[in-house]
């Protein structure tokens, strides 16, 4: 059966710390050597994957990431993620949860006060993870709206949600902003030195789709918007195991996905240690393997969300012959 594996935050940009830029991996980058390598113009692990389920772009992340947490539902649905905003200079930046270590009590502390002050408005708001926010939207209210994976690191002013017809979203952002900054939790948090909750970032607009055509038979995965996909998708959805001898063969011709995603975290908190740590466990549980895998699966492809587009490594038999293929640094691939 073909395995993928679909590694975001690996490849670090061109503008990142030394720290990210001079890791090496000796097990992977002996096996990208040796890998047919191309290039998918998918920008982010979620539109890598919504190309490979025939999905609209931009695709509706929130509503397929709940059915991920939790089972699908009717209706219009956005992602409300708490968020931090710094002001550097003229420019209001966007920094998303994986700075603020919020914990599930304070984040339905706020998300209670949110949805006391947009209750009027139609709005429903739910924190299922302290990191993941949803908000249930009134028929025809849905905005456009920027990913915030794009979003983060930029200037809050030109990316702001719009459209809709009743509601004035950047207004709401406003609003909630204004609600965050009043709440004891933050207050705590400020007096504590800790960043402020004080804002919420819309993105991910849509309803849920109907059934999708299964392109995995199994999704291995922690990540709410591959596990929804999967659910969507009659996949096998299971937990995203500890390393490659942990996922089962299945019978030809199926095929399974693996999110190995521990890296994302510490990327976006720039916590070099933390990340550089976290890769070197994945070329040892992951990566040192591969030969084994390929002989075990037929096909792995390694798949590696860059700054432009997205890297895919296809490891084939021939590969565990191309001995002579040199290697090259990781920072080489991004």
């Amino acid at each position: 059966m073909p395995l993928d594996l679909l590694v975001p935050d690996l490849l670090a940009p061109a503008e990142a710390p030394k720290g990210l830029r001079d890791l090496r991996l000796p097990a992977l980058e002996k096996w990208l050597a040796r890998a047919d390598v191309e290039r998918s113009a998918a920008v982010g692990p979620d539109a890598w994957l919504a190309r490979r389920y025939g999905l609209v772009s931009p695709p509706p992340v929130a509503a397929i990431a709940l059915a991920g947490e939790d089972a699908p539902r009717a209706g219009e649905w956005l992602r409300g993620d708490p968020v931090h905003l710094r002001i550097d200079g003229d420019s209001l930046v966007i920094h998303d949860a994986s700075v603020l270590a919020l914990g599930l009590e304070d984040a339905r502390a706020l998300v209670a006060a949110l949805q006391a002050h947009f209750a009027q408005d139609g709005l429903r708001f739910h924190a299922v993870a302290a990191d993941r926010w949803y908000v249930e939207v009134p028929q025809g209210e849905q905005p456009s709206t920027v990913p915030l994976d794009e979003a983060r690191g930029r200037n809050a002013f030109g990316l702001l949600p719009s459209g809709g017809k009743r509601i004035n979203w950047a207004s709401a952002i406003t609003e909630a902003q204004m609600v965050l900054s009043a709440h004891e939790v933050n207050q705590r948090r400020e007096a504590a030195g800790e960043p402020a909750v004080n804002s919420v970032w819309f993105w991910g607009e849509g309803r849920t789709p109907g059934p999708l055509g299964r392109r995995y038979d199994e999704i291995h995965a922690d990540a709410p918007f591959a596990r929804g996909l999967g659910r969507l998708s009659a996949a096998t959805v299971r937990r995203r195991p500890e390393g490659i001898a942990e996922v089962d063969l299945l019978p030809e011709p199926q095929s399974a996905l693996v999110v190995l995603d521990p890296l994302t975290a510490p990327m976006h908190r720039v916590a070099i240690d933390e990340w550089r740590a976290a890769a070197d466990a994945m070329d040892e549980r992951w990566f040192r393997e591969l030969g084994t895998a390929i002989e075990r699966f037929g096909t792995v492809r390694i798949v590696l969300p860059r700054a432009g587009d997205t890297l895919v490594a296809t490891l084939g038999p021939a590969a565990r012959r191309r001995w002579l293929r040199r290697a090259r640094p990781l920072a080489t691939h991004a």
